[in-house]
C-alpha cells in the first residue's frame, strides 16, 4: 500500500496525461516527477511538493496551507509543500503544476551514468 495520496498522483497524471518529457519516479517515500532528470513536483503524504524557485517559494509560505519543504537529504529550498484544502481546487493544482514545470525547464538538464 502506498504511503502518499494516490488520489493526487491521479489527479497529477490526468492533468498532465499528454507530457511525454515527464518521468515518474517513486522515491523519498513518496512519488517524485522529473523533467530532464530534475525534481519537478512530487507527492510526500498527503502534500503536493512543488518546484518553483527560491523567491516565489519565500513569498508563499507565508500563506495558509503552504510550507517550505524541508528534507535533511538535500537542499530543497526552491521546493514548497501544499496542503490538500489548496491543490484539491483543479485551478489550483493546474497553477500550481505549471508554475513548477515552468521554472524546472528553465534548469540544466542532468546527465546519468
Amino acid at each position: 500500500m502506498a504511503s502518499y495520496s494516490t488520489r493526487l498522483e491521479d489527479l497529477i497524471d490526468h492533468q498532465l496525461v499528454d507530457n511525454e518529457e515527464l518521468i515518474k519516479k517513486k522515491q523519498l517515500g513518496g512519488v517524485g516527477y522529473l523533467l530532464n532528470g530534475n525534481m519537478c513536483f512530487g507527492i510526500y503524504d498527503d502534500n503536493l511538493v512543488v518546484r518553483i524557485g527560491k523567491s516565489l517559494a519565500r513569498t508563499l509560505i507565508n500563506r495558509p496551507g503552504i510550507q517550505p519543504y524541508i528534507s535533511n537529504d538535500d537542499d530543497f529550498d526552491d521546493f514548497i509543500m501544499v496542503e490538500p484544502a489548496i491543490y484539491e481546487h483543479s485551478k489550483a493544482l493546474n497553477k500550481f503544476l505549471t508554475h513548477s514545470l515552468d521554472f524546472t525547464s528553465r534548469l540544466p538538464a542532468k546527465q546519468f551514468d
